[in-house]
């Protein structure tokens, strides 16, 4: 008996040497830690079901179409011999005889059609019920006059290591039933919707939503990471993690990593980040080329987000794009040069015939031009073009302002 009483006794004095563990996370760390796993894991899962779905389906898939096609092969060889000789017919028919015993039951098509209306449900039920539809004209960026009631929500997509950005427009009454009485920020847009936004479908790589969670302290965003993240295993992970968060999250003004439990975080190659990153938002001070995805669609984006200390530089570095990832959207033959005239204007040294350009290379010059600026929250014109308008751009006059680039309307499937 003493001896048990000695075991407990050690036993009570090794728990009382024990460090003490304390979690100095909020509710709402905690909260959003389990949200973003949940919702992360749910997303996945979702996939996968997709995948069983397709797989299992595939054998029977492949059968009925090797029988359809042996069908109309043997009937096309039947028409074509109708006038031979007896043995032919005798032959025909047998060929055709055997092919009946190939033909699937009629109760075994209308279990395969019930089954396949079934499968047909599920997948509606897995899938997102939202898309992103493409601006359909020749200028693809977004405008006020495009917005009406809507909401602008700034996204991210990704290629290999680049970013290409987007601006998707959302609808008043999609705003208006997810966020009832109120105005999304960045963060909440991004929370509502970046998992509902099938990046495949247009032909970009899966990369959101972020891995760990989001919680924004005034206008600091600070990112939650789990241990493997990933994110610093390369400066190919690095670049576009970052250039990613800057452009998504535009209302905020600056950007801390940091681990689960709200500790500085370690960078690889960099160290511990103690400080926040600052965020530019929509004013990132860049100028834009053309690129050209996988996906054959040309979309207007910075050069690997290098940016410029002047308006002016950046206008001037526009005719070079110093790698071969990026196409400058001004023609080899077309010179210019900037002039200040109550606002820097780009002056062509020879008059521009925007007709002898195709209607895309036309309005990607345009619209690259005006985002330039707008990165920089200034306006410019163009001068020395020989159409006074084009497409009802009045090139007497600034060039409009774009809200983003490479314009998506965000529609809901029924």
């Amino acid at each position: 008996m003493s001896e048990k009483k000695a075991e407990d006794r050690e036993l009570d004095e090794l728990l009382k040497k024990m460090p003490k563990f304390t979690d100095k996370r909020s509710k709402e760390e905690i909260y959003q830690q389990l949200k973003s796993k949940i919702e992360t894991q749910e997303k996945f899962e979702q996939r996968k079901r997709k995948q069983v779905s397709m797989n299992k389906w595939l054998p029977f898939i492949i059968s009925v179409a090797s029988v359809l096609l042996l069908t109309v092969l043997v009937s096309s060889y039947i028409n074509n011999n109708e006038s031979s000789t007896a043995d032919t017919v005798e032959e025909s028919t047998a060929a055709d005889d055997q092919m009946r015993t190939l033909e699937v039951p009629e109760e075994s098509s209308m279990d395969a059609k019930e089954e396949s209306v079934g499968m047909t449900t599920m997948s509606e039920k897995l899938a997102s019920n939202v898309e992103l539809a493409p601006f359909d004209r020749t200028f693809t960026s977004v405008y006020e006059q495009d917005l009406g009631d809507g909401t602008v929500f700034h996204f991210s997509l990704l290629e290999n290591a680049l970013t290409v950005p987007i601006t998707i427009v959302i609808p008043q009454e999609k705003i208006e039933a997810d966020f009832p009485n109120m105005e999304p920020s960045s963060l909440e847009l991004y929370n509502q919707y970046a998992l509902e936004i099938d990046e495949t479908s247009l032909g970009f790589q899966e990369y959101h939503p972020y891995k760990g969670y989001f919680i924004a302290e005034g206008k600091i965003l600070k990112h939650y990471l789990p241990a493997d993240h990933g994110y610093d295993s390369a400066p190919g992970t690095a670049v576009p993690y970052i250039s990613s968060i800057n452009e998504v999250f535009t209302d905020f003004d600056s950007f801390l990593r940091v681990n689960e439990d709200g500790s500085p975080i370690e960078w690889d190659q960099v160290g511990t980040i103690d400080e926040p990153l600052v965020l530019t938002g929509t004013e990132q001070k860049v100028n834009y080329f053309a690129y050209k995805a996988f996906n054959q669609v040309t979309y207007l984006i910075p050069n690997f987000n290098k940016t410029f200390n002047t308006l002016l530089e950046a206008l001037q570095g526009m005719k070079n794009p110093e790698n071969e990832i990026y196409t400058s959207v001004i023609p080899n033959d077309v010179t210019y040069s900037v002039k200040e005239d109550k606002g820097l204007v780009v002056h062509f040294d020879e008059p521009l015939d925007l007709e002898s350009l195709n209607e895309s290379e036309a309005s990607r010059l345009i619209e690259a031009f005006s985002l330039t600026a707008a990165s920089f929250n200034q306006t410019i014109r163009l001068e020395n073009i020989v159409q006074e308008k084009w497409n009802e751009i009045d090139f007497s006059s600034p060039l409009p302002v774009p809200v983003g680039p490479n314009g998506f309307t965000m529609q809901t499937i029924q």
